[in-house]
């Protein structure tokens, strides 16, 4: 008798605890809304030197679109002056294609693979249809620009890191 009343205390505050912890079925993960932003069709606005550089002599300053000093490069130049009509299409269902030339500024996924968010949603993860995967961070984005870290390797020049600003269609 003497261990019945704590029993029964005991059971008392165990029925409080489950019922009290009740567990909340809609604890479904709160996304960045970023998924939604990326999905879509969007054009090349511009590439442009994501840091200073010293080309010829001189200081070019880090923004400066890499399409206007394409003609400075020589026959390397046409290999950025290729991609200023590129449409670039995330698809819903996480498949990605590219419209136009993709050799020098996304040399690992090519024209089509796959695409997700990943890293807290900061990056653009892209896989080749090879399943390669080719990583860039996320710099912007909103509902019509997405601005998106690259590096391009530019045969007999350097590697020269990039952004690649889009606009949605």
């Amino acid at each position: 008798m003497k261990f019945a009343v704590p029993l029964i205390a005991f059971s008392v505050l165990s029925v409080f605890c489950c019922v009290g912890c009740k567990k909340n079925k809609d604890t479904a993960k709160a996304g960045s809304g970023k998924y939604e932003m990326v999905a879509g069709s969007w054009s090349q606005k511009d590439l442009v030197l994501a840091v200073s550089v010293k080309l010829g002599g001189q200081n070019i300053p880090e923004g400066t679109s890499i399409i206007a000093l394409a003609p400075l490069l020589g026959p390397a130049g046409a290999y950025f002056t290729c991609t200023k009509n590129n449409v670039y299409n995330f698809n819903k269902d996480s498949t990605m294609q590219v419209e136009g030339c993709t050799d020098l500024i996304l040399p690992v996924t090519g024209k089509e693979g796959t695409w997700r968010l990943d890293i807290y949603d900061a990056v653009l993860l892209l896989k080749s249809n090879a399943g390669e995967p080719d990583p860039h961070w996320i710099n912007e984005v909103t509902d019509n620009t997405m601005k998106i870290s690259i590096t391009a390797a530019i045969p007999n020049v350097a590697s020269v890191p990039l952004t690649l600003i889009l606009e949605k269609k």
